[in-house]
């Protein structure tokens, strides 16, 4: 009997950062609960970019907190390769995110050169919204990159906490 093979899940800055964010409760419920319960159920996976982001966070507190859980959770890292770079620029240039957000562009871009099941985000704006997937999905498939799930962590398992 063979092991059922994980999702390969991407994560997006906002999700490590939601953990600890007070500013939006139910949204940082979710996250640690997810994180408690669903998060093994993944191979997990960040970009090399969010790593940078992160960085740049004036809390020092939030800042290693953070890093510790992307560590604790195994979360692998993804560097930014020039392949991701070319492919975030023609989301940009194709207005599947704008190009004010090169960042978000980078997250998707690496997610689907390596091949990334999905991603999770809580990025409405650039990322989960029907607009932006929709581009993406006819970028991905006419330059031969895989379709890739982008959603909430409540598509990934965390629903069923949002009524806690």
């Amino acid at each position: 009997m063979t092991e059922e093979k994980k999702i390969k899940l991407f994560l997006d800055t906002s999700i490590p950062s939601a953990f600890f964010d007070t500013s939006k409760p139910l949204r940082q419920l979710i996250t640690q609960k997810w994180f408690e319960n669903k998060a093994s159920l993944y191979d997990l996976y960040i970009g090399s970019i969010a790593l940078k982001e992160i960085s740049k966070l004036e809390n020092l507190i939030k800042k290693q907190n953070i890093r510790d859980l992307i560590f604790d959770h195994n979360v692998k890292i993804l560097e930014l390769s020039e392949e991701a770079v070319k492919l975030a620029d023609e989301y940009m240039r194709k207005g599947a995110i704008p190009k004010s957000e090169p960042e978000d562009a980078c997250h998707v871009a690496i997610a689907s050169v390596n091949c990334i099941d999905a991603l999770a985000s809580w990025n409405f704006k650039h990322i989960v919204s029907m607009n932006p997937i929709r581009k993406i999905y006819e970028i991905n498939t006419k330059l031969g990159y895989p379709i890739i799930g982008i959603g909430s962590l409540e598509l990934f398992g965390g629903a069923e906490y949002g009524n806690l």
